[in-house]
């Protein structure tokens, strides 16, 4: 059996205190066939006194996840020396008590001195293994609930600003570049396009299928919800058609959310038009909120308003990033002429890439990160920047006092 656990981004810290040789060969036959296990030696002696600190450094350096504690040579002072490492590791390691003795009050004595495992001379290799296995498990799971992913929430100020497709290549460059577990989500309630943008033609289920399961969440149905796209990427679709939706609340999706923030490096979620409350869950979870608008005044109007509204919601305002697409220097509205009206930053302006877009759209294969366009050059950049593999986007520059769109000054 192989008891190896490639996904532990750390070794397993096993010690062992005055075992003997029959049962320490036994230990580290079971741990050879551990990858991600470093045994740290057998100590002879027990802890002494709380003043035995050389000792007490010796065994607790590099701090164990594990210590094999034999309680047959004398029960007192291993029982001591269980509640002592307890007490100086702060119940961060997990002690197994070994012994020939298998009596029920002497098994109650050595748990009420901290050891979580009381394992029986000769030791049973699976029952090692296991013990182990569990340690090791508990140690995975304390490392997932510290995970948070970051997550990136798009919307489009109007329709058809390009959300959809900023969103599907966003995804993949960051999971091309960085290697990590990334996640888009096709957050529209009906017919979102990021299937058919990635060019995956059937998938069972959707993402609001996983929030209506809310209650059951687990890595493993997650995994069986999810697309694996040939990029790295995985994806939880949208429904593929109307009014397929089951009832769920804004609560349910931000749980779901916050979930999945436990189990990837990576979220984008591409969202329906509008602020809506599902959409709210989203941004609430968000580290970046990023409302797309093309140059033109109703888009801008509906950026200011899209601003207005977050705020209400004391959404951090360092946490909202602007993005103008289709963006171009020759155009009737200037990047500097938004940032006037809006009073903020315009942190990215893709160009207009329609025509290598609607390819990429029509064969069901995002543009190459390798591709030398400057669609692609701005959006890598992003993805660089959200996992911090060179320096952030070019720095905000001076904006221009004077401006002449009028229409825009009443926004």
């Amino acid at each position: 059996m192989d008891y190896s656990t490639p996904e532990a981004s750390e070794k397993l810290q096993v010690v062992a205190i005055g075992l003997d040789n029959t049962s320490l060969g036994t230990l580290r036959d079971v741990l050879s066939r551990v990858s991600n296990v470093e045994f740290n030696g057998n100590f002879a002696q027990y802890l002494g006194r709380k003043s035995d600190l050389d000792l007490v450094r010796r065994m607790t350096n590099p701090v164990p996840d594990i210590i094999i504690l034999d309680f047959d040579q004398d029960r007192e002072r291993a029982a001591a020396t269980a509640e002592q490492l307890q007490e100086v590791l702060e119940g961060k390691a997990s002690v197994f008590a070994v012994s020939s003795q298998a009596d029920p009050e002497l098994i109650i004595h050595a748990m009420r001195s901290g050891c979580s495992e009381y394992l029986v001379k000769p030791l049973a290799h699976d029952r090692l293994a296991q013990a182990v296995a569990k340690v090791d498990g508990k140690r995975r799971e304390r490392g997932r609930l510290q995970k948070t992913a970051k997550l990136t929430t798009i919307l489009g100020a109007k329709g058809g600003a390009g959300v959809t497709a900023i969103a599907v290549h966003l995804a993949v460059y960051l999971s091309t570049l960085s290697r990590k577990k990334t996640l888009l989500i096709d957050y529209h309630p009906g017919l979102g396009d990021v299937a058919l943008y990635l060019g995956i033609d059937k998938h069972l289920y959707n993402f609001y299928e996983l929030v209506h399961n809310a209650a059951r969440l687990d890595v493993n149905l997650v995994q069986g919800f999810v697309v694996s796209h040939e990029s790295g990427l995985d994806v939880l679709p949208a429904p593929n058609s109307f009014d397929v939706v089951p009832a769920i609340t804004e609560k349910d999706a931000e749980y779901t959310i916050g979930f999945l923030k436990t189990i990837y490096d990576y979220i984008v979620v591409d969202c329906a038009l509008g602020l809506t409350e599902l959409n709210l869950a989203a941004v609430q979870q968000s580290d970046e909120t990023c409302l797309v608008a093309t140059p033109d005044v109703p888009s801008i109007r509906n950026l200011s308003r899209y601003l207005e509204h977050l705020a209400r919601f004391n959404h951090p305002p360092e946490n909202v990033k602007i993005v103008v697409n289709r963006y171009s220097k020759k155009g009737d509205i200037s990047k500097d002429h938004i940032e006037k009206i809006l009073k903020k930053h315009v942190q990215i302006t893709l160009p207009n890439s329609y025509a290598e877009v609607i390819e990429a759209v029509n064969s069901g294969t995002p543009i190459s990160v390798d591709r030398g366009l400057e669609f692609v050059h701005v959006l890598r950049r992003w993805a660089e920047s959200l996992t911090h593999e060179v320096s952030a986007l070019p720095a905000r520059q001076e904006t221009k006092k004077g401006f002449g769109i009028l229409r825009l000054t009443s926004l």
